[in-house]
């Protein structure tokens, strides 16, 4: 993995149930921004391509919770595109890996309803969407903390298909950014640190 840019995440060479990866965490400094309130779906990601608008975007993910987050940390991990230039806006598919139905025991209600989210930044968070369209921008997803998952995002126009291990899981038909060129990368949240590998993409 040749990463371009590592926006308010470090990153190392790590490995994770005997596979090689790349552990991306946030950085100290973004850790204590959030903790102290600065919000979670901020723009706190590694870069690893440029010039992507239309096509595939998948990638290898696990995430387990670091102790050093907020008390609502779910292992946050996702796919962010049509990052701008300035790396500020940007959407993203992420997951809440806490939240998936493969837990035991499951997650209480209605957490369990809440384990993919579609956001874009700034101005469409999590909170924005459960306002304007509850259970549009998210859905349930079988996932679990610690264990390898394929997360795979179709991107035409304004339309995003999500596919967790082959299974869709997400549809949106009303992308913030649709047709904007820009980067792509992995998306990490508060209190998470997350392993990625086989990161795969194809432009339309």
């Amino acid at each position: 993995m040749a990463p371009i840019t590592a926006q308010h995440v470090s990153l190392a060479d790590s490995s994770w149930l005997g596979e090689p990866a790349t552990r991306l965490q946030l950085t100290a400094e973004e850790q204590a921004r959030q903790l102290q309130g600065a919000g979670g779906n901020r723009p706190t990601f590694l870069v690893l391509g440029e010039d992507f608008t239309n096509g595939v975007i998948e990638i290898d993910v696990a995430a387990v919770i670091n102790g050093m987050g907020g008390k609502d940390a779910r292992g946050f991990v996702g796919i962010a595109f049509h990052i701008d230039d300035r790396r500020e806006n940007f959407e993203a598919v992420y997951l809440r890996m806490a939240n998936g139905t493969l837990n035991d025991p499951l997650p209480p209600a209605p957490r369990d309803a809440r384990a993919v989210q579609y956001v874009a930044h700034p101005g469409f968070h999590f909170a924005d969407s459960r306002k304007a369209a509850p259970g549009r921008y998210e859905k349930s997803a079988a996932v679990k903390l610690g264990r390898w998952h394929r997360l795979r995002l179709e991107i035409e126009g304004g339309n995003v298909a999500a596919f967790l291990d082959g299974q869709a899981v997400l549809s949106i038909d009303d992308l913030r950014y649709a047709g904007q060129q820009g980067g792509y990368g992995i998306w990490v949240g508060d209190g998470t640190t997350v392993y990625v590998r086989n990161v795969r993409t194809i432009r339309r």
